[in-house]
């Protein structure tokens, strides 16, 4: 890995010709349709910090105003902030284009709101988006050099994500520090003491710009309604003011800010056309040419309109029963209203919206019962496959066909005799000029007979490893030579053998590069394993069986089958992540498949439970008929296709032995990040300084000793309101500390509940919150209950490492780490779930809440179950850490329960 030295270095370098300017520099990596977002630099001066936002808006033309030593000297000294602002106004060339949105991080969010008031006042009013942005509030005190040095030296460093305690007292110490030669140090710590010395006395010029303001919740905050009579619109991200855009969670959460929730984009145009809302369909302005795209509103009351009618449901239950002319017939519906692609570039029939909308309107019209695979495997695969790798040819020829819902795709992967090994293949492609020549037969593929087309993978060369020489390409199954034969299965939906003999491909179909097929491979099954196609399934079939509830049937297992789906759909949407990487690969998604395939499996045998009753029942609805009898037939092959659950276990085993420690505080950084690595940093020798006999005891000293600490700490304010004296930052916050109680073993301090207000509570052990009716104090013990389960998986995984039986460690005997593994997944989806629930308390009724907490329950007791059998004797003996967590388990996860009993395993 570079140092941060030699990554400034680099950057500098290829910027060194542009910077001599004031003009904005082109950060794009390539041209694009999407909406003009202007970056300010920040302090330093360069735009690096904003590399990994601006690669995840490809989409969009990212310009950026890069700092030089030169420019501003061009006009004398620079007096104030608002001054620099002016100068590099006047700089913009004729050329540089209207502003949709101008950012800025930390000193940069004070240049890009001054940027954005100029430009307000020559007509291009952009919205402006300020990332941890904050003004002085009071006298700050002026650097010696030294300190210069040194305050540049951290901010470098801290940038790139290293918090290393370096010193150096002058700029040559710095420049060995950093690895950055000395010329260069010089010019960039000239810009950051003078930027420094700038936004140290600014105040923000007053206006009246929205702005939508991003805070580290670990940093300052500033009330930027004191600067904009515009509406202000704050959204708290977790970490401090570095992780911001250092943690790739956080610029995932910016980058849709950005697409979704920027004020009034490019409103600043007078030539914009723009149409008025509540026209009947979407898909009017593309008939109609109006330079207008619809918005999130547009498509979901499009989409209202075009399911709500007799006609939609005939073609549902007509797609539902395998009629080729109604399933093509839906998706073209859906093509024309432009539901099926509105987040990719609108030159290939999208509409530059976030993925996130896509997702939201897949879920839509397939939770209506049509058939999920079709898009699936059309637009979420081969499409978003081709858009990221295919050639520029493939993606004009193909794209705007399967946007309009005018071509279906499929995956030819699998081979006989193969099975889900796919580096097995055999199917060979040889080149011939400016043509491939494939033969082999591919088996298994879904849609085969409905498809036009076919992403496939073959030979064509040979390697070290059997993932080496394996090249892709997207294949016309009208082609001469190809024949499709129907497999029969129990199930509705088709599946195929696909025959290819001497199959010519023209070379511009290929993706990628020839021979590096795997690598491309492996994000492609990321992308099929996401599981939002399993969620949606499990919802209808579970809609169905509630349908036919007069049937015998367990209320409460259905109570947590419906919880499950729940934390798998908030699951599986947080894996779409991956639609937007470039660099994703399929350990990314394991987790999400694993849960969601399996949680969607476990509805189906639900329907296998009762199916000698409902397969005869009469009077059943005809969709919610074909909504059982897919559950009861397509359920078995969900742990198999896109991985099986085996692969899946061993993909994330893998991944465990590598990091087990930080994949489980991954879990709990969700909530706090380095509030969490806080907490434990300094809980952990106060609770472990108090011995206690034996060591699960209740322990009334420990108790007290942490409840000290975290007072110390003010951690005991952390969600009381700022009016009260408190820090105000919510209920997920104070979850994190729950959390790392609970991962560490120990009684669970933190009571909100015994705060100003409860005071009478305070001296009772902590028990008067137990079974406390109130959401946030259920949530909150469900966090304790979360991280004890996480603390003991720990345990167990640590254990596991080191302990040898037979000549190996036990982590390589997958029958006894599969259960263990399986319990991992349970976590991470309960961690998800719970972090969204946290987020929208207002909003969580008793059946969410309830539903919650009957999943956790059933969950842990799998855990615990699980951890205790791969720790064996060690895990019982009375001092063991695995005691400890196996008993305050048994004391809390039955208060999960708030009818007084334990729900049955």
């Amino acid at each position: 890995m570079q140092r941060e030295g030699e990554r400034l270095n680099a950057y500098l370098r290829t910027r060194s010709a542009a910077a001599d300017t004031s003009s904005p520099i082109e950060l794009s990596l390539s041209a694009a349709s999407g909406r003009v977002l202007l970056f300010a630099h920040p302090v330093g001066g360069s735009l690096l910090a904003y590399q990994p936002l601006v690669h995840r808006l490809t989409d969009h033309r990212c310009l950026g105003l890069e700092a030089s030593s030169r420019t501003p000297a061009d006009g004398g000294p620079v007096e104030s902030v608002q001054d620099l602002a002016r100068r590099y106004v006047e700089g913009f060339g004729a050329d540089v284009p209207a502003v949709d949105v101008v950012c800025g991080w930390s000193f940069g969010g004070a240049l890009a709101w001054e940027v954005a008031c100029l430009l307000a006042e020559r007509g291009n009013r952009p919205g402006v988006v300020l990332l941890d942005s904050t003004w002085a509030c009071g006298d700050v005190p002026v650097w010696t050099p030294a300190e210069a040095v040194q305050g540049f030296l951290l901010d470098v460093l801290r940038q790139g994500g290293r918090e290393a305690e370096v010193t150096a007292q002058t700029p040559a110490e710095a420049a060995a520090v950093l690895d950055m030669d000395p010329e260069t140090l010089t010019e960039r710590l000239e810009i950051f003491t003078r930027n420094r010395r700038l936004v140290c006395r600014w105040q923000p010029t007053p206006g009246d710009l929205d702005v939508v303001s991003v805070r580290a919740v670990e940093s300052l905050k500033s009330d930027w309604s004191a600067a904009t009579t515009g509406s202000v619109r704050i959204h708290d991200l977790p970490g401090d003011h570095y992780g911001l855009l250092g943690e790739a969670g956080n610029v995932a959460a910016i980058e849709r800010i950005i697409r979704e929730e920027h004020p009034a984009a490019g409103s600043g145009r007078p030539d914009e056309a723009r149409r008025t809302r509540g026209s009947d369909d979407a898909h009017d302005t593309r008939e109609s040419g109006e330079a207008h795209q619809p918005d999130a509103a547009d498509l979901h009351a499009s989409l209202a309109k075009l399911v709500d009618t007799p006609h939609w449901r005939d073609l549902v239950i007509r797609s539902r029963r395998m009629d080729p002319d109604a399933i093509a017939e839906a998706y073209r519906e859906l093509g024309r209203r432009g539901l099926l692609t509105p987040d990719w570039p609108r030159e290939f029939g999208g509409g530059g919206t976030p993925t996130r909308l896509a997702i939201e309107l897949f879920e839509g019209f397939c939770s209506t019962g049509l058939p999920d695979l079709v898009y699936a495997l059309t637009v979420q695969i081969v499409g978003n496959f081709v858009l990221k790798s295919g050639s520029e040819r493939l993606k004009r020829e193909l794209l705007p066909r399967i946007s309009r819902g005018e071509e279906f795709s499929t995956v030819l992967y699998s081979e006989p005799r193969a099975g889900s090994d796919l580096a097995a293949l055999r199917t060979r492609a040889e080149r011939r000029g400016d043509r491939y020549v494939l033969n082999g037969v591919k088996v298994f593929s879904i849609y085969s007979d409905l498809a036009g087309s076919a992403l496939v993978s073959a030979r064509t060369g040979e390697g070290g490893s059997k993932y080496d020489g394996i090249t892709l390409f997207v294949v016309d199954l009208a082609a001469d030579g190809v024949t499709v034969e129907l497999v029969e299965t129990v199930q509705r939906e088709r599946m195929c053998r696909v025959r290819l003999q001497d199959v010519e491909v023209e070379s511009w179909r290929r993706v990628g590069e020839e021979g590096r097929g795997w690598a491309l491979l492996d994000g492609a099954l990321a992308i099929e394993r996401t599981g939002i196609d399993h969620v949606v399934r499990a919802a209808r079939w579970l809609r169905a069986l509630r349908g036919t509830a007069g049937r015998p049937r367990s209320a409460e297992r259905l109570e947590r089958l419906e919880g499950q789906v729940e934390c798998a759909t908030t699951l599986a949407r947080s894996a779409t992540e991956v639609f937007l990487r470039a660099d994703v690969k399929a350990i990314d998604t394991a987790v999400a498949k694993l849960y969601t395939s399996e949680t969607c499996q476990q509805v189906g045998h639900e329907v296998l439970r009762h199916w000698s009753t409902l397969g005869r029942a009469t009077g059943v609805d005809d969709l919610v008929h074909e909504e059982l009898f897919s559950g009861l037939t397509e359920s078995p092959g969900l742990t198999l296709s896109a991985g099986t659950s085996e692969m899946m276990l061993s993909t994330i085993s893998a991944d465990l032995k590598e990091e087990y420690s930080r994949r489980c505080l991954g879990i709990l950084h969700l909530f706090g990040g380095e509030l969490v690595d806080t907490v434990l940093e300094v809980l952990e020798p106060v609770g472990a300084g108090v011995r206690v006999e034996p060591l699960f005891a209740h322990s009334p000293a420990r108790r007290t000793a942490l409840a000290a600490t975290l007072a110390e700490l003010g951690l005991d304010a952390i969600e009381r309101p700022e009016e009260e004296g408190g820090l105000g930052l919510g209920l997920t916050v104070g979850c994190a500390v729950n959390l790392s109680l609970g991962y560490l073993g120990y009684e669970n301090a933190y009571r909100p509940c015994a705060l100003p207000g409860r005071a009478a509570e305070a001296g009772d052990g902590g028990t008067a919150h137990d079974g406390c009716p109130s959401p946030a104090c259920r949530l909150r013990h469900a966090g304790y209950v979360l991280g004890l389960g996480i603390g003991l998986f720990r345990s167990a995984w640590e254990h596991a490492s080191t302990r040898t039986q037979f000549g190996r460690n036990l982590v390589e005997f997958d029958a006894l780490m599969f259960p263990l593994i399986r319990g991992y997944a349970d976590l991470n989806a309960l961690g998800a779930r719970l972090h969204e629930i946290a987020e929208n308390v207002a909003d969580a009724d008793e059946g969410v809440l309830s539903r919650f907490e009957l999943v956790e329950q059933d969950a842990l007791v799998r855990v615990v179950r699980a951890a205790m059998q791969v720790l064996g004797a060690q895990g019982i003996t009375e001092w063991s850490v695995a005691s400890r967590f196996y008993m305050r388990c048994a004391e809390n996860i039955g208060l999960l329960d708030h009818e007084g009993t334990v729900t049955d395993d």
